[in-house]
């Protein structure tokens, strides 16, 4: 089974606004709704969410994720580990904390990142949108 990191807004946007994410993207997800696939979401993601629904970014809050995500066979939260800690201390390049523990989850995991932000390319993941 193919296993994928989902990025905190292709995570938001599978939930809540299905018409935004690319056509690839959208592929792997309904992969993952269907068993097919293990769409993985870093815990970073959800601290994210958090932070976004706080400021009033978002309207999805992290206690509606997880529910959401609970409800589907192909879906589960990466906890932080030490492969991923050590990932991330070899992509100084990546300059957002947040994106940069999100390819470190990848690199860790050996997994293809499910994101639109191109600024993740070059990190040795590759990127899966469009």
């Amino acid at each position: 089974m193919a296993r994928l990191i989902a990025d905190t807004h292709a995570i938001v946007w599978h939930l809540t606004a299905p018409r935004k994410l690319g056509a690839a993207a959208r592929r792997q997800f309904e992969a993952a709704d269907a068993g097919r696939a293990l769409c993985c979401v870093p815990a970073i993601a959800l601290v994210e969410i958090a932070l976004l629904h706080e400021r009033g970014r978002l309207v999805v809050g992290v206690e509606q994720v997880i529910r959401a995500l609970a409800d589907r066979p192909g879906y589960a939260v990466l906890a932080l580990d030490a492969e991923q800690a050590a990932a991330f201390a070899g992509l100084v390049g990546v300059k957002d904390p947040m994106d940069r523990l999100v390819v470190a989850a990848a690199r860790a995991t050996l997994s293809p990142v499910l994101s639109v932000d191109a600024a993740l390319d070059g990190f040795g993941v590759e990127r899966i949108w469009d």
